[in-house]
Formats: structure tokens, sequence, C-alpha cells
């Protein structure tokens, strides 16, 4: 694939789709200034990528938002990820892990359960029916941006993800990757909160809110000189 920058045009929804623009004020005015360039996609593998977006008051340049996806699966589908988001997505009853299938029948939980090219899970989790996560993430994956320099990847220790996961993902030949876990790897890894009794880090909305504290998203997706400093204000 071309490595070129997307225009503002090329990114924008069609006529009649939705937007999905967060709201919008002088805070986020000042950090799309800062970040200079809000044509990026952030991939990730939970929730955590929503908050760039909401923050800076613009729409989701990407499907990753409201889901996440087990660890392998993840980086089989960022690994070539061009090649995977537009595949055909199906719904089943059922994910292959007993522990979230577990979870899911403890909280009453419905969501709908999706596979990408027939064997990518994604799990839905804030989306009410398979019609709202089918035409959601489609509209989405248009918006990804086809430049590789203005991708973000995040990863972590949830779901049950190992060393050898985490050491995969920074193997990855990907420009711009983070990854947070609860301890120290051989790999390099964020360190970063987690709830009670558990051994990995918060949920992704979660994490979204305390993340900036060890980790700068801002100068992260800024394209603003490498050499400026940034407040970590995302």
């Amino acid at each position: 694939m071309a490595q070129i920058q997307a225009s503002a045009a090329e990114l924008a929804p069609t006529t009649g789709e939705p937007v999905d623009a967060p709201a919008s004020g002088p805070r986020a005015a000042l950090l799309r200034a800062l970040a200079a360039d809000t044509q990026f996609t952030v991939v990730s593998n939970n929730c955590w990528g929503a908050h760039v977006y909401q923050r800076l008051g613009i729409p989701y340049a990407t499907p990753f938002v409201g889901l996440f996806i087990p660890p392998a699966d993840y980086l089989e589908l960022i690994e070539n990820l061009d090649g995977l988001v537009g595949a055909e997505l199906a719904f089943v009853r059922e994910s292959r892990s007993a522990s979230v299938n577990a979870w899911r029948e403890r909280e009453h939980l419905t969501y709908p359960i999706g596979r990408l090219a027939g064997r990518l899970e994604i799990d839905f989790q804030h989306y009410r029916s398979e019609d709202e996560a089918r035409s959601t993430w489609a509209r989405r994956c248009r918006r990804i941006n086809p430049d590789p320099a203005r991708r973000f990847f995040k990863f972590d220790d949830r779901e049950g993800a190992t060393a050898a996961d985490i050491a995969a993902f920074a193997a990855l030949g990907l420009p711009n990757k983070v990854c947070f876990s609860v301890r120290r790897y051989d790999a390099p890894t964020i360190l970063a909160p987690a709830a009670p009794g558990e051994d990995h880090v918060l949920d992704g909305v979660s994490l979204a809110n305390v993340s900036r504290r060890s980790f700068n998203t801002l100068r992260w997706i800024s394209a603003m000189p490498r050499w400026l400093p940034l407040p970590s204000l995302v």
C-alpha cells in the first residue's frame, strides 16, 4: 500500500453518514492545535483509544471503539490490518473463551460477538445488536488513515495476554506502538495500575482516565516536531 498522507476530505464521512463527533469546546480546540494533524487512527485491543478522539472532539477515525479483542486474534489482525479489517464480519453465539462466556452469563450480557474473516473474535461489548455492530464497524473502517505513519497501535496485558503475546506485539514492524502492563517484561511496556485483586491493567475506559500519568498520548499522536515538549493532557 502506498504510504500517503490522507487529506481531511479523504477521511471525512460520506454524505448522510453519522459523524460520531464527540462534544467539543475550548479545551478540545487547544488539544487539536497541539496535535497539529487530527487525521490519525488509533488501533486498540479494547476501548482505550476512544478517549483520544473524545478529548480532541473529533470523529472516530477507527473501528476499535466499544469493543475488545482476544490477544492472539488482535495480534493477527494488526499484523495485516489492511488485508483483514474489510473481511466479512459474521456473528456467533458464544466466545471461544470459557472465561468470557462465564462472565457474560454471570452479568447477563447479550452483546454481539463477531468473527472477522471467519476466525478473529471481536467482542462488541458496548453494542446493542449485530446490525449496529456491523454497520458501525464498516463505517469507521472507511475512516482508517491509509498513512502508516499516522496509525498508532496500543496493546495491554488484559484478556489473558502472555509474555509471548507482549513480545510478539513489540516485534511487529509497526512505527507507533505502546503496551501497558502491571509488571515489567523483557519487551518494553508502560506500567499501569490494576484493579484490586487483579493481575492485569484496568479496563480500557478506566485505563484511559489514568494512563496520562505515565504515558504522554498527546505527544505520541501529535505531528508537532518531536523535539517539542507537550503537556500530557490526553
